[in-house]
């Protein structure tokens, strides 16, 4: 690898609007200003291109027109929250339901009681679909309140939901481990709906919306270990991925998602140990608070870019 090659990697970190612009000329002065016979740029060199280059990214990130599309991908996030949570307990509910005309003997009711807890997330995001952030935010909060009384609900009663965690294992909802693990997701999709800026873009068309229900659904199933398919479940997951972050609303979108993302698919290693809590939620919390306030400072003007 040449001298030059190795100034275009390190180049490669600009924007790429930057680039279009300013990369052959800062190429010369690189090459112009390197000693004869070198090979490797220098460490100094190093550090000035990739500070720079962040430093740009950095600007450009709490910009106007990022501020714009933070704006707009607060609101596609908060939309995609309770249709995340959705997806989910569908899904968890046909696996029971799969279960029970396998095995007879488990009989319907961990699939009826576990697509019963899915109805209020289709609810809710019927409401933030409709443009209705601050209805959805509040039947999203009696939902939480709700769903933690059913959980934590003496076993007696009939009330309190069983799930399957992906490995299988079956946890019965009983006690603060269980309130924690099984509504801290809802929460955390309240928290969105409640800092979700109060004048939104237009809102996402029934295909656009049937486009990002496909991601989830996608991103869901590669965590799913299915025998005999390999690497199928992961292909299908950075598929979605790809899918997701084209765009820059995408991008953003689905960074404030990670912390609803991370209580769902991570919550096995991370939620069901108490010591790890206030880990979780001092991250989620961060991830929230940083890109809610991006998106209340960066109110449109005009129309922003699609997601």
């Amino acid at each position: 690898m040449t001298l030059e090659d190795r100034y275009r990697r390190l180049l490669a970190w600009y924007p790429k609007e930057h680039r279009a612009s300013y990369e052959e000329e800062m190429l010369a002065v690189l090459l112009v200003g390197a000693a004869p016979g070198r090979e490797r740029s220098s460490v100094r060199e190093t550090y000035d291109l990739l500070r720079g280059a962040f430093a740009i990214r950095l600007r450009r990130a709490v910009g106007s027109v990022s501020r714009r599309r933070w704006h707009a991908a607060f609101h596609v996030a908060a939309l995609l929250a309770p249709i995340w949570l959705l997806v989910l307990e569908v899904t968890r509910a046909a696996g029971y339901a799969v279960a029970a005309v396998l095995y007879p003997g488990t009989g319907p009711e961990m699939a009826l009681k576990t697509f019963a807890i899915a109805v209020p997330y289709a609810v809710i995001a019927f409401l933030a679909w409709r443009d209705s952030p601050r209805v959805a935010a509040i039947v999203a909060w009696g939902w939480t309140i709700a769903y933690a009384w059913l959980v934590a609900s003496p076993p007696d009663l009939g009330l309190s939901p069983v799930h399957v965690a992906w490995d299988s294992a079956l946890f019965p909802g009983v006690g603060f481990g269980s309130v924690v693990r099984f509504v801290l997701p809802a929460c955390v999709m309240a928290v969105m709906l409640t800092l979700a800026p109060s004048s939104g873009p237009a809102p996402l068309g029934a295909r656009r919306l049937a486009g990002w229900t496909a991601v989830i659904l996608m991103s869901l199933v590669a965590w799913i270990p299915l025998p005999g398919v390999g690497l199928l479940p992961l292909l299908g997951g950075a598929v979605a991925a790809v899918v997701a972050m084209r765009s820059a609303v995408g991008r953003r979108a689905v960074l404030i998602l990670s912390p609803l993302m991370g209580v769902t698919l991570g919550w096995s290693r991370w939620v069901e140990d108490p010591a790890n809590l206030p880990v979780v939620a001092a991250s989620s919390v961060a991830v929230l608070a940083v890109t809610a306030w991006l998106a209340r400072t960066g109110a449109p003007t005009s129309r922003p870019e699609n997601a």
